[in-house]
C-alpha cells in the first residue's frame, strides 16, 4: 500500500481534544539533544527533532497518542495532526 501524501484539513477531531497548548522553555530535542529543527508536542508539551533527523516528535507521538505537534522555537508556524495525517488549517 502506498502512503498517502499529507493534506491541509479545515477539521480535526483532535484539536478539540486540547484542553490548552502546552508550552516549553526547552532548546534542544529531549531524547538526543539536536538544537533543530525541533517540534512541540501540543498535549505534553515534550519537544523532539523533526523527521529529517532524529523523527522523535514521531516516536514521542506514536508512543503516547499525543497527535497534535507545532514548531518550535521557529520563525514560521503550522499545526500537524498524527492521527489524520494532515497539516490544519
Amino acid at each position: 500500500m502506498t502512503p498517502q501524501p499529507a493534506k491541509a484539513r479545515a477539521d480535526c477531531p483532535h484539536v478539540a481534544q486540547l484542553r490548552a497548548e502546552a508550552q516549553s522553555e526547552k532548546a534542544a530535542c529531549e531524547e538526543c539533544g539536536l538544537p533543530g529543527p525541533l517540534r512541540r508536542c501540543l498535549t505534553c508539551g515534550y519537544v523532539g527533532c523533526c523527521e529529517s533527523f532524529g523523527a522523535h516528535d514521531t516516536k514521542h507521538a506514536r508512543e503516547t497518542g499525543h497527535a497534535l505537534i507545532r514548531p518550535h522555537r521557529c520563525d514560521y508556524d503550522w499545526l500537524w495532526c498524527y492521527e489524520c495525517h494532515a497539516y490544519l488549517q
